[in-house]
């Protein structure tokens, strides 16, 4: 049989490299091609064919052109995108050439949006009573005030289309609320964590100093769904991360029923407005125990390989779903898992912590 031919999008990013792991050992029935707009990218001497493209943010318009030029060059079955600029560029293709659909993973643009600007996340959630965290968007001053006296110091701030924690600020006082909410394209959102943290961490300042490095990061309820083409939902899977010491992160099934219900909810509502493909929903925990969202990704993740050494294959099931093909795995998720557990060692993570990895069953293949 011919081999699928899948075209992956900004295969230097870490989602890229992501997929491209987990597509590593199924060769035998790929044929990979990649767009990449830096030559000198390493991944890219993993892929069969690489074309050089323009930046999706400066020059849509000639992404556009180039990513028609390849899918009609190379007889693509399917592309994935992995950036937020790339899903939201997809998407208005697919609208244009509704032709084109069954061979993008993505859904309509008036989804995309929604999904990659927060602010429009917010408002899609409450039309639909969805948990998202409490948020207010850039020039609402009027409401700053009320906001804070609601929802109380520290709070969060951050771009409304932006990705990887850059440019998020913890602010805790109503002169960095101000500032804030002045800058263009800002939300701020509720703290959703323990406060006692922020306060403990400034007065360690006052006594220390400042830390070389620290972070604020706890629990994140991580669920990924997969929206077929026929708007079903073709799976929700659930986990919770944790990041610390800067290298050491530990991924592992999250058995919270509130997530999984949540998940559902929130892929049928995509699902619903149009989208297609893969949903991801970022949440956590409130200090007084409710379970918001504070963003989503239409995408694949940097935590899709993580999700596929515990046994969860979204990739695979996502091109099976697309184009009707399943693609076989040369080795299990497990064997992958003692090369991590041997490079967390190697790179000094706690041979005590990933003792206890193993013996919770985080990272072995799920039955």
């Amino acid at each position: 049989m011919k081999p699928l031919r899948l075209l992956v999008l900004a295969v230097g990013t870490q989602v890229g490299q992501n997929v491209l792991t987990v597509l590593a050992s199924r060769r035998r029935d790929l044929e990979l091609v990649a767009t990449s707009s830096v030559a000198n990218e390493p991944a890219l001497f993993d892929y069969d064919v690489v074309y050089l493209a323009p930046p999706t943010a400066t020059n849509g318009r000639a992404f556009e052109h180039r990513i028609l030029e390849i899918m009609d060059h190379e007889h693509v079955d399917l592309v994935i995108p992995c950036r937020d600029d790339d899903v939201v560029l997809l998407a208005l293709l697919r609208d244009a050439r509704p032709y084109l659909a069954p061979r993008l993973l993505c859904g309509c643009s008036a989804a995309a949006r929604v999904i990659v600007d927060k602010w429009l996340s917010a408002e899609f959630c409450a039309q639909r009573d969805l948990p998202f965290a409490p948020s207010i968007v850039s020039r609402n001053t009027e409401g700053a005030a009320a906001f804070s006296r609601s929802h109380g110091f520290p709070l969060i701030a951050k771009p409304r289309r932006g990705y990887a924690s850059q440019e998020v600020y913890l602010i805790y006082n109503e002169t960095q609320l101000e500032r804030a909410l002045a800058r263009e394209d800002t939300i701020v959102q509720k703290f959703l964590g323990n406060p006692r943290t922020v306060a403990d961490y400034l007065a360690g300042i006052e006594a220390n100093g400042l830390p070389l490095y620290y972070s604020f990061q706890g629990l994140k309820h991580s669920i990924q769904a997969l929206i077929a083409p026929d708007g079903s939902i073709a799976h929700v899977i659930c986990t919770r991360n944790v990041s610390r010491h800067r290298r050491f992160k530990r991924v592992e099934p999250d058995p919270d029923p509130r997530s999984r219900r949540l998940g559902i909810a929130c892929a049928q509502a995509f699902a619903a407005e149009g989208w297609r493909g893969p949903l991801n929903i970022q949440c956590q925990e409130s200090a007084d125990g409710v379970l918001f969202i504070h963003e989503f990704n239409g995408r694949f993740t940097g935590a899709t390989v993580d999700r596929w050494l515990l046994g969860y294959d979204e990739v695979g099931a996502a091109v099976e779903r697309f184009t009707g093909r399943r693609i076989a795995s040369g080795r299990e998720p497990a064997t992958a898992s003692l090369e991590v557990f041997e490079s967390l060692v190697a790179r000094g993570a706690d041979p005590r912590d990933v003792e206890r990895l193993t013996r919770d069953r985080v990272w072995r293949r799920l039955a």
